[in-house]
């Protein structure tokens, strides 16, 4: 239930990031909340092209931190369909963390100038404060035109305050000379570069005036649940109210599914790629040689996830040729997730395939 119920709250310093699929964003973010002051709560809001929501559990595992508040929004660009679901998600954060600083993560497939245009209009005019704008690029990557000509990645870049360059302790002369050729053809020079190794954002371009010129627009009430209204009691609109119960019986149907099966499998599609996903039960454990060998044998475009193993609870992320893979402090359930733009090749991977390397049940 919603209730009408009014109250102003101030200006929250907000960040975007955004980035084309497996550039590192959510390593950016985590080496971020690594720094936040210890007195501060923060909010991450986390926007993934696939189903499963790999993202918010690779960042929840990995983050030891306290005063640290994730919401995720999968299965797309979270500013579709009128930015409900977006404005659903970001209601909640706000309600539950009354966060210092709100750190926003597009899918790499989204449109962020929509988002922009969400969190700048509106009712969000005096709620959020955007700061900065990021966009993280590896320049390995900017002689694939399957990269450089994706209307989100051009987006990213055009939306940006700051350009990332990520991963810069991989790359070789030559990638160096094709950003800077990249960027002088693309009229990017008036942005702010930088050069980060290991997603080591310094905190001080979080707060980095805005070359972005953004129309300001009045600000109205924004929604949130009734049984949040102690936390932060805004205006809520019926829209957001339905699409919130919808969630929630979507969320408590994939869980009786999750219970009575054991995993559950989940795929997407749009801008021209693919994912396939699955999540498999908390009583499951995996192989971990056996997974990996799997893993780094997939050629896909990404391949990311967080699972339970007989070595521990791990998080790893494939892009290309970048492969990761690091332990986490817990995870509730295992989550797998592949992203490729030809669909045959996701399909050669199965549910039957998967389950084969589990462990017994625990």
């Amino acid at each position: 239930m919603f209730t009408l119920i009014t109250a102003k709250i101030s200006a929250i310093p907000t960040s975007l990031i955004t980035g084309f699929l497996g550039v590192g964003k959510t390593t950016a973010i985590l080496q971020l909340l690594a720094n936040k002051p210890k007195n501060e709560n923060w909010a991450v809001l986390v926007n993934e092209f696939g189903e499963v929501g790999i993202d918010s559990a690779l960042l929840a595992g990995n983050s030891n931190e306290k005063g640290v508040f994730i919401r995720e929004v999968p299965g797309g660009c979270m500013c579709c369909a009128s930015g409900v679901p977006m404005q659903v998600a970001l209601n909640q954060l706000i309600a539950k963390s009354k966060p210092d600083r709100l750190i926003i993560e597009p899918t790499g497939l989204g449109h962020p100038k929509e988002v922009v245009e969400v969190l700048t209009s509106g009712k969000y005019q005096e709620i959020i404060s955007l700061q900065s704008i990021f966009c993280l690029v590896d320049a390995r990557n900017l002689s694939d035109k399957r990269y450089t000509e994706h209307p989100s990645f051009v987006q990213q870049l055009k939306v940006a305050d700051i350009i990332l360059a990520a991963k810069a302790d991989k790359y070789s002369a030559q990638d160096e000379e094709n950003l800077s050729a990249f960027i002088a053809k693309n009229d990017l020079s008036e942005k702010t570069l930088h050069l980060i190794q290991h997603g080591n954002v310094d905190p001080s371009w979080l707060t980095q005036e805005q070359n972005t010129a953004i129309a300001a627009k009045p600000m109205i009430g924004i929604a949130v649940p009734f049984s949040q209204k102690n936390s932060h009691d805004i205006q809520p609109s019926f829209q957001n109210a339905l699409s919130y119960q919808n969630e929630l019986k979507l969320n408590q149907a994939l869980q009786t599914r999750l219970a009575q099966d054991g995993f559950i499998e989940l795929n997407n599609q749009g801008e021209g790629y693919f994912s396939k996903g699955w999540i498999f039960s908390g009583k499951y454990m995996f192989d971990y040689q056996q997974l990996m060998a799997l893993i780094t044998s997939l050629n896909v475009t990404r391949v990311k996830g967080v699972v339970r193993t007989n070595k521990g609870n791990y998080s790893f992320n494939k892009a290309g040729s970048d492969f990761s893979c690091n332990k986490v402090t817990h995870s509730k359930d295992s989550r797998i997730e592949l992203i490729d733009f030809n669909e045959s090749i996701l399909n050669k991977v199965t549910s039957e395939q998967l389950l084969m390397l589990k462990k017994n049940a625990i």
